[in-house]
């Protein structure tokens, strides 16, 4: 569900960002590397926690499901400061427009489960510098984006099990 999340997001900033393409959004921690390249976006999955609030409204209906919410930091790249400015306020406009990840531009492995719910947020400065401390680059600006995600209990090896042994 992970990489289906982060697929959405860059299908929606590249959508909606006119310097931006799917090409050009790494998922990869960032470093001060992707300075010296082409304006590009940086989608990095920082962190997976249970969401408690989700939990009781949800079990009542499908025990098998938890509620994760799946966090990333969103950078702008690029040559200059303003460029990169630039190109974060054009993905802060486009992400605005969605307080849910609508059902209907979920990537094909979210699909059915209805809208998800996004934040876009600022946390403390102190926990945005011990993100940054933790990543070795030095302090600049972001997005921290948290998407609401459900994960069922259902294991995928049993289902792949189950396939192999009807082809034998």
């Amino acid at each position: 569900m992970i990489p289906a999340v982060a697929q959405t997001l860059a299908e929606i900033l590249a959508g909606g960002t006119s310097a931006v393409s799917m090409e050009q959004i790494d998922f990869n921690s960032p470093t001060p590397e992707l300075n010296n390249q082409a304006p590009r976006l940086n989608l990095y999955c920082y962190d997976v926690r249970e969401n408690p609030q989700m939990q009781p409204s949800h079990q009542q209906t499908d025990p098998s499901t938890l509620w994760f919410d799946v966090s990333f930091l969103l950078t702008a790249w690029d040559v200059t400061a303003l460029g990169e400015q630039h190109l974060l306020s054009e993905a802060l406009t486009v992400l605005i427009q969605h307080r849910c990840l609508p059902s209907e531009r979920l990537a094909p492995a979210l699909r059915g489960k209805g809208n998800l719910p996004m934040r876009i947020s600022a946390d403390g400065l102190s926990e945005i510098a011990a993100i940054w401390t933790a990543l070795g680059v030095p302090l600049r600006p972001g997005l921290y984006l948290t998407v609401t995600v459900p994960f069922t209990s259902q294991t995928e090896p049993a289902m792949k099990e189950i396939a192999f042994t009807s082809i034998q």
